[in-house]
């Protein structure tokens, strides 16, 4: 009897496995282009697109699987790719930054390319005072401040150094300052822990701030500011509300004081772009959203970063009529 029973297990033991062995984890590969960025998306099962390794040169992207896949992509791509069984090589035509990041609800893996040359123009504007948009003079301000990245995810990382430490190492910094000038400040993390973009955007409509700035790494040498554009492909996404509709605005005026305040600090310009980020997007609050020069070509001792901090700090109490 149980070598019958043993038999009838090997048996399908030796039907089940060839047959799970040939399942493949589907997966969806879309682009769109907007003012010389491109926008690569990988969709697909959260166990398959959540643990994609990628490795990033200025010429190629590899990504690496947990397991194998099938790839089904939009046609006329413009790159080239090698997929493999566990694995797909992008091969860029021209030289880019490459930044990327993920979502869920579906689960996707983000590819923003940028062209190296592709630096675009910063806006030679002075912001107008709009005293009707301000908060009234003396009211304390409620800053929640968001250290992008963290826990096992680096961003972009030189060496010794991490994008998600020097970020946190910089909101701390800023938290203090503004701290000082009598304002409520929170923070997103306090930690080197990671925080999804859905809790971010959770802890920003929860505490209901004045002003919620996120702060990042470029891979340029240049500040960026980033706006909502809420007609891009991708705007309308499933994970995006569409909150910051009505604090476009009030963002637009607080990026605008921000600029103002580094241009006059560092002599530098500022780039100015828009793009459908889930965080600036989903931010129930006026934001703003700033990338500082990459710590590859800048180096942040202690008098850069209390130079930039003082620099975001009078901008945002210009805004805030203090």
């Amino acid at each position: 009897m149980h070598r019958v029973v043993a038999f009838w297990v090997s048996l399908a033991i030796c039907i089940t496995a060839p047959l799970a062995a040939q399942q493949k984890r589907e997966v969806l590969l879309k682009f769109s282009k907007q003012d010389g960025m491109m926008r690569v998306v990988f969709e697909g099962d959260e166990t398959c697109i959540g643990k994609i390794k990628v490795t990033t040169s200025p010429s190629q992207i590899k990504l690496e699987f947990p397991e194998p896949f099938h790839l089904t992509s939009q046609k006329d791509l413009p790159f080239e790719i090698e997929p493999s069984e566990k694995s797909v090589i992008i091969n860029l035509k021209e030289k880019a930054q490459v930044k990327f990041f993920r979502l869920s609800a579906p689960s996707r893996l983000v590819l923003d390319i940028l062209k190296e040359e592709q630096q675009g123009k910063p806006s030679e504007k002075s912001p107008e005072k709009q005293p009707e948009q301000q908060l009234p003079v003396g009211h304390p301000i409620k800053v929640l401040i968001d250290a992008g990245h963290g826990g096992y995810d680096f961003g972009l990382t030189y060496g010794s150094i991490n994008e998600k430490d020097l970020n946190l190492t910089l909101a701390r910094g800023l938290g203090a300052a503004l701290a000082k000038k009598g304002n409520k400040v929170f923070f997103i993390r306090k930690v080197d822990q990671y925080v999804s973009i859905a809790e971010r955007i959770r802890g920003v409509n929860e505490k209901l701030p004045d002003i919620f700035i996120s702060l990042h790494a470029s891979m340029s040498p240049n500040f960026i500011l980033f706006d909502p554009s809420f007609d891009e492909q991708g705007a309308h996404d499933s994970s995006i509300s569409g909150s910051q509709r009505k604090y476009a605005g009030k963002s637009k005026l607080l990026s605008d004081y921000v600029e103002k305040s580094i241009r006059s600090e560092f002599q530098s310009e500022v780039i100015r772009r828009k793009m459908p980020l889930p965080l600036l997007h989903s931010a129930n609050a006026p934001t703003a959203f700033l990338e500082y020069p990459s710590p590859k070509i800048v180096g942040y001792d202690q008098q850069m970063q209390t130079r930039l901090i003082n620099a975001i700090v009078n901008g945002i109490t210009a805004y805030g009529g203090q």
